[in-house]
């Protein structure tokens, strides 16, 4: 059945406060994958850490880095990174503006 979401009227709720500041999220899926949209104000960072699932975090706005795979690159547009479990990973807003992102949790 086809459901239709409208991103402003949804629920954003602090994302993971144990490890991220300034880190906001909508989720959009929840059955299997995980898929929630991300926004992160100036300055707002989710800080390095591990979890037992992956991710795809596919960004689509702003500027920061983003840690993974022990490499650190900028954040672009368009940018894609696959984390596997178990694997440190960490993304940061380093621009004026906000950070905007697509995140899928996958289970391992």
């Amino acid at each position: 059945m086809a459901e239709f979401l409208d991103v402003g009227s949804q629920p954003w709720r602090p994302l993971r406060t144990d490890v991220a500041h300034g880190v906001l999220a909508t989720v959009l899926h929840e059955k299997g994958v995980t898929v929630q949209l991300v926004r992160v104000e100036p300055g707002g960072a989710f800080s390095a850490h591990v979890d037992s699932y992956g991710h795809l975090f596919h960004f689509l706005g702003g500027e920061g880095t983003v840690m993974a795979g022990g490499r650190e690159v900028p954040i672009r547009p368009g940018l894609v990174v696959r984390v596997s479990p178990g694997e440190p990973h960490s993304y940061r807003n380093t621009g004026a503006g906000e950070l905007t992102l697509l995140s899928l949790n996958i289970p391992a």
